[in-house]
């Protein structure tokens, strides 16, 4: 009988420590570079940037900068599609409201885009006064610590 008590308490140990391993926050990062959403928009786009990311759970909690974008950032958001495609966004940011700053905020994934965000299909895209729809773009690739 104490054998299976300690096998059992052995068991119990390593799904705790093994769970803890998987609970370990992440960290992500994107490059934010010129994306033109129309071939119209091809020569008034600027900028560069760079985002963080941490997912802690389902919580992920994004800083960054960006810098000489053509106009002031008027909203940032991030979106869920493969790299190179165009998908919806999921969760807004808080850009600061000028041609360079910082971009920061806090969103609740579903399992879904948790998915998504270790498969690298989340990004993130600035909007600007001259380029509403998206001025900086980067999808967020895993970043060892």
């Amino acid at each position: 009988m104490k054998l299976i008590n300690k096998f059992a308490a052995l068991l119990i140990m390593m799904y705790l420590m093994n769970s803890l391993a998987f609970a370990q926050p992440t960290t992500y990062r994107a490059r934010l570079s010129e994306v033109p959403v129309s071939p119209q928009t091809y020569r008034d786009i600027t900028g560069v940037g760079e985002v963080f990311t941490t997912l802690n759970g389902a919580t992920l909690t994004v800083s960054g900068n960006f810098e000489g974008m053509s106009s002031a950032a008027t909203a940032a958001h991030v979106h869920s599609a493969p790299p190179a495609m165009n998908g919806p966004p999921i969760g807004a940011l808080e850009p600061e409201t000028s041609a360079s700053g910082e971009v920061t905020g806090e969103l609740e994934l579903t399992a879904e885009q948790v998915e998504a965000l270790r498969n690298n299909e989340l990004y993130i895209v600035i909007h600007s006064e001259n380029n509403p729809g998206g001025e900086l773009r980067g999808w967020l690739f895993f970043r060892e610590s």
